[in-house]
């Protein structure tokens, strides 16, 4: 929804906001006149959440307060300071299912089941997806991801991932799988990862196994 169509819903339902005209919200010094304007706000904002849905769950309002990037990367030297986590707290949960094969020129990385994932912050299911890199990557060219699952602590992706690089570059990478849960309002959230040299492994032939999720550092 527009700004020009919200406004044009606000005043097709006779909508008027208590906020008042020619307050400016801003930084103050001032104790009373920050108290004074949170009540303000406090009750613009109860106002406009009881309106209509297609007004109060427009995605105008969804944007407005949705965190910004910067905002998360201001709170972040704060929790650190704190020490506080911005992972789920029990990031070795969990393991993933993996196929790695090369044949024909072509690295097939297949992302089959993961189990016991983390559940959200709410304590709901989580949202899933795989992210996959050959690592070293500092440009990211090789980033691949899997479709994300909805409410699902032990989710089947089965979904393949191919690299065509020559067999002497893999061999000199680590496939690094990452565990994900999306949120469509917030920051996703990191459920572990895993890391495996691609050289300790018999890229001729199939291999097919168990990975447990652990923190990785980014």
């Amino acid at each position: 929804m527009s700004e020009r169509n919200f406004a044009y819903k606000c005043d097709a339902k006779n909508t008027a906001l208590p906020l008042p005209s020619g307050l400016h919200v801003g930084r103050s010094n001032i104790r009373q006149v920050a108290e004074r304007r949170f009540g303000d706000v406090q009750a613009f904002l109860t106002s406009l959440f009881s309106l209509a849905d297609e007004i109060a769950h427009s995605d105008l309002v969804y944007t407005f307060f949705h965190p910004l990037l910067r905002d998360q990367q201001d709170v972040e030297p704060q929790r650190m300071r704190r020490g506080e986590s911005t992972e789920v707290e029990n990031t070795g949960s969990g393991s993933l299912k993996l196929s790695v094969q090369y044949a024909g020129g072509v690295l097939s990385v297949l992302i089959l089941h993961a189990q016991s994932l983390a559940v959200t912050p709410q304590g709901l299911p989580p949202n899933p997806y795989v992210k996959v890199y050959l690592v070293p990557d500092p440009t990211k060219e090789t980033k691949r991801k899997t479709r994300v699952l909805k409410r699902n602590s032990h989710p089947s992706f089965m979904e393949m991932l191919e690299y065509r690089l020559p067999l002497d570059v893999i061999k000199n990478r680590s496939l690094q799988a990452t565990v994900w849960h999306y949120d469509s309002l917030q920051e996703n959230t990191f459920l572990g990862g895993v890391v495996i040299p691609l050289g300790s492994l018999p890229l001729r032939q199939e291999t097919v196994a168990w990975y447990p999720l652990e923190y990785i550092p980014r």
